[in-house]
């Protein structure tokens, strides 16, 4: 960490008391309030991941933020209940609504390698029938000359 820079956790650890109204912070001793900082501050060196990427990206006036955790799975507990959560969903819908998904997924997919594709030919200067394009027949903007 920089000179001047905090932790996130630090920050975190700020903002969240923060929003605790101003009149219970004050009932608060030094001791108490240091004390639920530190908690809040506090890291579990095993809940560390082996990956922690973080990137920000801006697009189109605005930014977004991506990140990536990975590491070894210790919420086996969590995967139970959720796995038991999904069992009580009666087997037809699920197969109903894995296909459903799947299917626009791969409708998806399909429709943006048949955009690029058309595109390249374009690029290139393809022209399978001399007196037709694409664009003739729908007027979107992603196939436009």
């Amino acid at each position: 960490m920089r000179i001047g820079q905090r932790a996130s956790s630090e920050t975190f650890a700020d903002f969240t008391l923060s929003r605790v109204p101003q009149d219970i912070r004050d009932s608060l001793t030094d001791t108490q309030y240091g004390a639920i900082r530190s908690a809040l501050i506090a890291k579990d060196e095993r809940a560390c991941h082996r990956i922690d990427i973080r990137l920000r990206v801006p697009l189109f006036l605005r930014s977004y933020y991506l990140v990536l955790f990975a590491g070894r799975d210790r919420r086996a507990s969590a995967y139970r209940l959720e796995k038991s959560r999904l069992s009580n969903i009666p087997r037809p819908l699920r197969s109903a609504i894995h296909s459903l998904f799947s299917l626009v997924v791969l409708l998806v997919v399909v429709s943006f390698v048949f955009i690029l594709l058309y595109k390249i030919k374009n690029l290139v200067g393809i022209n399978m029938f001399s007196d037709f394009h694409l664009s003739d027949l729908l007027s979107s903007a992603f196939f436009s000359q």
